[in-house]
């Protein structure tokens, strides 16, 4: 027997209220209902006080002998309580839930409760998300015993499905014999978790489309409502997975042409922005009723014009050529219908713009002149090869002057980002409190850390009282797992030992300087400093952080940091060893004369450690500075970049001795694992030295590129794109990288970071194309989304840019084997140099150019050849 320890019964209890106690304390489960059913209401108010006081007891107490203790405690609890709100929460709480659910048993411990009751109490828990989808036999008995309307929240929708599939029967016979059958379905077409297994269907199962169509046939399911329900959701958007599903129950619909005509306009409504798969159902069945004669030429003309600007070329092309045949049927519509077919002359997509422009050829013969003229001014936005070829077609309908816009020479870039002022530290308690709680919680730009940080330490040496008290309810929320952000656990650090909390800053040390490696490094820093910080909390408080940087890119001016140095001469506070040595790191290049003759005047260790600092120059470029080309490390096949040492600086402690150290990825590896996480701070511990960092970022960027996760990555590039010091291979690799972000996000990060190196005279054209091929060589990227990375580029106006880094990418990329998506970056690179008046041609290019046939490839190779040749007769005249 398991017997519940003190506190224990009172002695007022009567001889049932002891009975039920005693049945809880010894873990009786199956004796509970019987027991509390034969209380009275006064009996149970007066057990429900002992029941509470129990919860914190067995709620520390989680092992399996436990288990019936705490199962006896749930259904003694839910039967002494007379409200249904508290009825409800004691059958939600967590602390109870985990011994398990008999709902038998529970709906026998309130079998004393009115029908109305217990409807509410269903209710009740059927509006509690994370409860309603395990309480769903508990609610679904409650409902009968109530005779009331069953519930259809989300969580009840999902518990409901979970419960329908029965052993030995299939769905559909299950869901034939469902009290809630027409209730439910409804409603399980509306949430969205509930339909994402709708796609999979097994051996003796046809699955849930299935099963509602054959139910919808015998009657017991309306058909109209499953049709609206699914093109409902198909509108709406959503995962692949549950698009699938709903595609999945349209087929098993399998919809009569009448259903589909009356449903045209959602079928119309899919094309502008739906998934590419239910846009392509949606053309399929709108062609087919086009075929049939029962669609309108507005709704052909609308859902053309939705069509033919989506970025999936097989959805272009099925809509024109679902335009031909509509005019091969009926002349009288060629007009409107070319109109149409000549959006697709704008199509980013060089190969459609010829599809489309070969469509208006074929049928220009039975347009009207009106229709032709408006054809000729709509050619103007073909490419300048395709323009010449419509007025070869069209006629003197083109003018002459219209055959090829002037090429541009040069890009008008958008300005380099400048670097902004750190804001003072709040001024308030109050303040600091709220910005620490919000950081805690969310992401954080490197400015806001390095504010906080500080306020954090300006307000504990002003008024460190004030400043509990003003934390408290931040303190008071679970704090973040450090462990995967060291930067927030060094943030939580700092907070306990504000807070007069057990020390945890000298666990953060020992993680801060062992086993350091220069990956580690870059996070080691912060977290030295912030167990500096916390321990200097406790015995000599720090007026203000001597590191907080100057500027947004992590840099502080010279004459700033000696300012604040005679500062703390002055005061007589010493520094922090930690605080001083990343301040001296981020030291700005430019030195003036006033800030090294002002230095020269301190007297501590730490102002003439500074005086020497600024007098040398700062920190120096590394001492062997790496200009060469990525190396290729096996068996891995990863671009790695190895990085000379800074010399003289071997006596560091750690971290800041790895961090300053050299490193040979390839003759000498360390041992973290694939590096470390990618971070925007990291670029704020050696501001002055991207190249550094963005060398030993290269180990994480890869293993991102290999899981096909780099968006994980690249919110790190605007940083390294306002960094300062030289953008050397490995800073032009994390660039190429990210242009082959999966997700466009990813991708735009890379475009800002490209866009800004160009703009401040940083970005090696050459050497970026030169990665872009390198990486595609190792199975890193895909040229189909550097194209779509790229084109963004040039939307913003950068075609040489883009064609001085495509110059370089497709030599190599043109030799052997033609990787995937060659084409598409063929395409954009023929555009791009027919755009800025190039004229270096590319000898690869032109023994491409020269081969038989019209595949794509050597169509993209001939518009090169051509564009480059015209630019060199330009430059020539």
């Amino acid at each position: 027997m398991t017997e519940l320890p003190a506190p224990a019964i009172p002695g007022t209890a009567t001889q049932g209220m002891r009975e039920l106690l005693h049945a809880v304390r010894e873990g009786r489960e199956a004796a509970v209902p019987k027991l509390v059913g034969a209380l009275t209401d006064a009996e149970r108010r007066a057990c429900l006080p002992v029941l509470k006081s129990w919860r914190p007891i067995v709620r520390d107490r989680r092992d399996d002998r436990h288990v019936p203790v705490r199962a006896a405690l749930r259904l003694a609890g839910v039967g002494c309580c007379t409200g249904v709100a508290a009825a409800a929460q004691w059958l939600s709480a967590g602390d109870l839930w985990w011994a398990g659910d008999d709902p038998a048993l529970v709906a026998e411990a309130l079998g004393h409760r009115d029908p109305e009751w217990l409807g509410r109490v269903a209710h009740r828990l059927a509006e509690r998300r994370t409860v309603a989808e395990g309480a769903y036999p508990l609610i679904a008995r409650l409902v009968h015993a109530a005779g009331c309307e069953p519930p259809t929240t989300d969580g009840v929708v999902l518990g409901w499905k979970l419960h329908v599939p029965t052993r030995g029967r299939t769905i559909r016979d299950s869901l034939r014999d469902d009290p809630f059958l027409t209730v439910m379905v409804p409603r399980l077409l509306e949430v969205p978790e509930a339909c994402s297994d709708f796609q999979y269907s097994w051996s003796g199962e046809p699955g849930w489309p299935a099963a509602l169509a054959g139910l919808a046939e015998e009657g017991r399911l309306s058909r109209d409502m499953l049709i609206d329900g699914c093109l409902s959701r198909l509108l709406a958007g959503g995962r692949p997975g549950v698009l699938r599903g709903f595609l999945a129950l349209l087929t098993a619909l399998d919809l009569t042409e009448d259903e589909r005509a009356a449903h045209t306009l959602a079928w119309v409504r899919m094309l502008p922005d739906a998934h590419p798969l239910v846009a392509a159902r949606a053309q399929e069945i709108l062609a087919g009723l086009d075929d049939a004669g029962r669609l309108e030429t507005e709704h052909l003309v609308e859902a053309s014009e939705a069509a033919l600007f989506r970025p999936e070329k097989k959805l272009v092309r099925a809509q024109l050529s679902m335009l031909d045949k509509a005019m091969r049927r009926q002349r009288s519509r060629t007009d409107e219908l070319l109109r149409v077919a000549a959006e697709a002359f704008g199509h980013e997509e060089h190969s459609l713009q010829e599809r489309a422009l070969a469509l208006v050829v074929r049928h220009r013969k039975h347009a009207s002149g009106t229709a032709l003229a408006g054809l000729a001014a709509s050619a103007g936005r073909l490419g300048p090869d395709l323009r010449k070829r419509a007025v070869e077609a069209l006629g003197g309908a083109v003018g002459a002057e219209d055959t090829g816009a002037p090429a541009v020479e040069g890009d008008l870039l958008p300005p380099a980002p400048s670097a902004e002022r750190l804001e003072p530290a709040p001024a308030t308690s109050a303040a600091i409190a709220e910005e620490t709680g919000v950081l805690l919680r969310t992401e954080g730009t490197p400015a806001q850390w390095e504010r906080v940080l500080n306020g954090l330490v300006v307000h504990a040496h002003a008024d460190l009282p004030g400043l509990r008290t003003a934390l408290e309810p931040v303190v008071a929320q679970p704090m973040p797992n450090g462990a995967a952000d060291p930067l927030k656990r060094g943030l939580s650090t700092v907070l306990a030992s504000l807070m007069g909390m057990p020390p945890q800053y000298r666990s953060v040390v020992r993680e801060a300087v062992m086993h350091q490696c220069p990956h580690s490094a870059l996070q080691a820093v912060p977290l030295i400093r912030a167990a500096e910080i916390a321990m200097r909390v406790k015995s000599d408080p720090l007026p203000f952080l001597l590191a907080t940087p100057t500027w947004s890119t992590g840099t502080i001016a010279a004459s700033e940091l000696v300012a604040r140095i005679a500062a703390y001469e002055r005061s007589g506070a010493e520094p922090g060893q930690a605080d001083l040595d990343q301040a001296l790191l981020r030291v700005e290049r430019e030195i003036p004369d006033e800030a090294r003759q002002a230095a020269a005047t301190l007297t501590s260790p730490a102002g003439r450690r500074l005086a020497s600092w600024l007098a040398a120059g700062g920190l120096p470029d590394p001492a062997a500075p790496v200009t060469g080309p990525a190396l290729r490390h096996s068996p891995h096949r990863r671009a790695l970049v190895p990085t000379g040492g800074f010399s003289g600086y071997e006596d560091l402690p750690e971290p800041f001795r790895s961090l300053l150290a050299a490193h040979d990825p390839v003759g000498s590896p360390c041992r973290c694992w694939g590096g470390r996480p990618c971070s925007p701070h990291a670029f704020t511990v050696l501001p002055r030295h991207r190249e550094v960092v963005a060398a030993r970022m290269l180990l994480s960027f890869g293993d991102l590129a290999e899981s096909d996760e780099l968006g994980e990555g690249t919110p790190v590039l605007p940083a390294l794109a306002a960094s300062g010091g030289p953008a050397g291979p490995a800073a032009h690799l994390l660039v190429a990288y990210g242009l082959g972000a999966r997700r466009t996000e990813g991708q735009l990060f890379a475009v800002d970071a490209l866009l800004a190196l160009a703009a401040g005279g940083q970005l090696d054209a050459a050497r970026l194309g030169q990665g872009i091929a390198e990486l595609t060589g190792l199975h890193r990227l895909k040229l189909q989304r550097i194209a779509a990375a790229l084109r963004k580029v040039v939307q913003a106006g950068a075609y040489a840019t883009v064609w001085a880094v495509l110059s370089a990418a497709l030599p190599p990329l043109l030799r052997g084997t033609a990787p995937h998506g060659l084409s598409a970056l063929l395409s954009l690179a023929a555009e791009c140099a027919e755009r800025s008046g190039a004229h270096e041609g590319i000898p690869e290019i032109d023994e491409l150019a020269a081969r038989p046939g019209s595949s794509q490839l050597v169509k993209q190779a001939r518009r090169i050849k051509s564009a480059t040749a015209a630019g060199r007769r330009g430059g020539a005249g």
